[in-house]
């Protein structure tokens, strides 16, 4: 055994070591990096909702508002390719320094190959446009694609660029200078791709460069990171958002650097899988797709007082082109809209380059440091400050602090992950208290130690948090209940025929059975009278479910039963049978006896009345009976048949009776779905009973089990079935003895 002062050495480093381990580990499994995700996208709401993109970079949308409107024009979505031709004669009149599309052309609108013709005119409008205009950008994908090879997947993978796509378009070879000098690449680490799309041939020849539009979400379908350059075989293609930037600023060498990506002297942070983190903004410079083919209609009407746009207002733009319409189906889930549109992604990364504002993504080592440093303080705090305010408010400070101080950096783009160290923080903080109450709670672990064959798991912690107030007498209150008494049928006859020992062996052996029933249900056992059990569920632990678990409780204990039963045989000896009866009413709770002898109980005449109705069982041939105020009470559709309406000794007001007859959620489906058929012919039989229609009642029993329940209806049916109907009858049986 180590010394006290040995274990007041070691402790905090065991728990500080502990947690910085799991946490740590953790964090390097990624585990945190969905609640990750969820603090930084609130953090980017918060920051910057109220941004707005470069004035350089400028957006035309095709909304739902233009779908409508260019119906007259160019009928029902997909558009023929003529329209985009008509933008780009409008967006030539000003000098837009790039045009890029958010948009993939991969396939030719329909044509007549009969007559000769390779492309219809809308697409060749388009072809001629792209060609006679500067600074037109065409999206394409690469794509890494998990597919078989297969004639019947019909997917080539790996194959071959078209020809002069690597000279024309490859960030290596695409030729940007006027002395003949190529880009110098190095140090890119982007995983290569194996398929690609690219525009119809067409166009591909047409277009000034073209720009890469794939974007992959996290793991959570958030697209909170982009790559600048993708991979295929071994060449590298700009993505859509800075395709026109680099071919505006010419920069001499791209290289990858540590973190980070130069483009001369740019330096643009990307993570471990070389991505940026998209700085997103709230506002953006949008204009309607409709918007601009009115304002050309009016341009060549020459009505240019009435112009919606000016095509000035593109001059020396970036301009993107994409839709935002529902139909389309190019929403994004982003951390500054849940349904942003996609090409919103392409001119937040193109902003952010222009506004040289990028994110420095979160630094593993400072996370593993701060891990480290908060489990320390924190342990520290709570095992050797005594004062209750600071032992709890420094942590806290340090928690609030930092989310203050990772707000504030997170505005001047540096992101620090929150999750993984205000955890350690926090579990240090769990684990430090649960030592203390290890040290200090000795007197409440004997009280359990005491307490705990007589309380469920569920009470015992109650007494235990409250045993005070356990050992204090003549304190009651008045409780909603469900109250349980079982019996062993004829048990005092199967006494009589054995020894004392054998006698206890018996009873010992069942009980702890049956209470280990009750407590899995947070029952309380009241007492053991001899053979019989009285429990209650619903206090000191109060839950809108008793009813429930008491009754669930009864049928696991007819199933524990059976083990019981195998356990006698194997002794030689005989079988026992139960009864089980459950009712659910008000009853006094409290520690009732003297000063020197307390029982924690309940009395009261729904007591009583419990009692009654395991009496009951043996008259019905039933296992378990419950009262309707316990049935009415079910929350989930225990199947049950009704036993019958019933006046017990001692009572007037009759009560309906019910035999609970298997739980819903047996492994065994057929079973459950047998019992609740069943139950449905129940009910209409003891309806056709109640109204005197005996034969209607009869001819329902004969679809029901031949078990005394049902015999007994059988019998009363038929000695009522030729007398003649009774004014008076109101169905209830009348009990002379309990």
């Amino acid at each position: 055994m180590l010394s006290q002062k040995t274990q007041y050495i070691f402790r905090p480093i065991i728990i500080s070591l502990t947690v910085i381990l799991l946490i740590s580990g953790l964090y390097a499994k990624a585990v945190f990096s969905p609640f990750e995700g969820i603090m930084y996208d609130w953090l980017m709401s918060e920051t910057r909702a109220d941004l707005s993109t470069h004035e350089d970079v400028a957006i035309i949308i095709i909304d739902d508002a233009s779908l409508s409107a260019m119906d007259n024009y160019a009928g029902r979505w997909p558009w023929p390719r003529f329209v985009y031709a008509d933008l780009l004669e409008f967006l030539a009149m000003a000098n837009p320094k790039g045009i890029m599309f958010d948009t993939t052309f991969t396939e030719k609108h329909t044509f007549n190959a009969d007559d000769g013709e390779t492309i219809n005119q809308a697409d060749q409008e388009l072809v001629n446009a792209v060609a006679s205009y500067p600074s037109v950008y065409q999206a394409v994908r690469f794509v890494f694609d998990s597919l078989a090879a297969d004639e019947s997947q019909n997917v080539t993978l790996n194959k071959a660029l078209p020809t002069g796509v690597e000279q024309r378009f490859s960030i290596q070879h695409r030729q940007l200078y006027e002395d003949s000098l190529k880009i110098k690449v190095d140090g890119l680490q982007a995983p290569a791709n194996n398929n690609y799309y690219l525009p119809f041939p067409e166009l591909l020849n047409a277009a000034q460069g073209i720009g890469v539009v794939e974007v992959q979400a996290d793991k959570d379908s958030v697209y909170r990171r982009a790559r600048l350059f993708h991979n295929y075989q071994d060449l590298f293609f700009p993505g859509l958002s800075i395709t026109a930037l680099i071919d505006q600023q010419q920069p001499k060498v791209i290289e990858r650097i540590g973190n980070f990506i130069t483009l001369d002297e740019t330096r643009i942070p990307v993570d471990n899988e070389e991505k940026v983190l998209i700085n997103y903004y709230g506002k953006f410079n949008t204009y309607s797709f409709s918007g601009i083919i009115a304002s050309l209609a009016n341009i060549q009407a020459g009505n240019l007082e009435s112009l919606l746009i000016d095509p000035a207002e593109f001059d020396n733009k970036y301009v993107f082109i994409g839709a935002s319409a529902s139909g389309l189906n190019d929403l994004k889930n982003t951390p500054i809209d849940a349904r942003l549109p996609g090409v919103m992604i392409h001119a937040s990364i193109a902003s952010n380059v222009l506004n040289d504002e990028f994110l420095t993504p979160p630094n593993a080592p400072i996370s593993y440091t701060l891990i480290i440093l908060f489990s320390l303080t924190t342990v520290l705090c709570v095992l050797f400050i005594k004062q209750a305010v600071l032992k709890n408010g420094i942590p806290l400070a340090i928690a609030i602090g930092y989310m203050a101080f990772t707000y504030f950096m997170f505005e001047q783009n540096v992101v620090f992950e929150l999750v993984a160290p205000l955890t350690a923080l926090a579990l240090s903080w769990v684990v430090s208290f649960s030592a203390l109450v290890l040290m200090e709670g000795r007197e409440k672990r004997k009280f359990k130690k005491m307490m705990s064959q007589y309380l469920s798991p569920a009470v015992l912690r109650t007494a235990v948090d409250n045993h005070e107030e356990f050992v204090k007498a003549e304190v009651g209150s008045q409780e909603n209940l469900s109250i349980l008494f079982s019996d062993i049928r004829n048990f005092t006859n199967l006494s009589e025929k054995l020894q004392a020992e054998q006698v206890v062996e018996i009873l010992n052996y069942y009980f702890s059975s049956m209470t280990d029933s009750i407590f899995h249900y947070e029952g309380t056992i009241d007492k053991f009278i001899g053979d019989a059990i009285m429990a209650f569920w619903g206090a000191p632990i109060k839950t809108a479910d008793h009813a429930e678990k008491a009754t669930r409780s009864a049928i696991d204990m007819v199933r524990r039963l059976e083990e019981v039963n195998q356990w006698l045989i194997a002794k030689n000896l005989e079988p026992i049978a139960i009864g089980i009866g459950i009712h659910t009413g008000d009853a006094i709770l409290g520690n009732i006896g003297s000063e020197n002898k307390l029982d924690y109980t309940i009395i009261g005449d729904n007591v009583n009345l419990a009692s009654r109705i395991e009496g009951l069982t043996k008259h019905y041939g039933t296992t378990i009976l419950i009262t309707e105020d316990t049935y009415s009470q079910l929350v989930n559709p225990i199947p049950c048949f009704v036993a019958d309406l019933v006046a017990v000794k001692g009572k007037k007001k009759p009560i309906k009776v019910f035999q609970p007859l298997i739980l819903p959620e047996d492994p065994d489906e057929d079973i459950v779905a047998k019992a609740h058929a069943l139950q449905k012919i129940n009910e209409t039989m003891f309806e056709h009973y109640l109204k005197q229609e005996w034969q209607q009642a009869l001819a329902e029993l004969t679809q029901l089990p031949k078990d005394p329940l049902h015999n007994n209806f059988r019998q009363r049916c038929r000695a009522n079935l030729n007398k003649p109907t009774l004014e008076n009858w109101d169905g209830v049986h009348t009990m002379t003895s309990k």
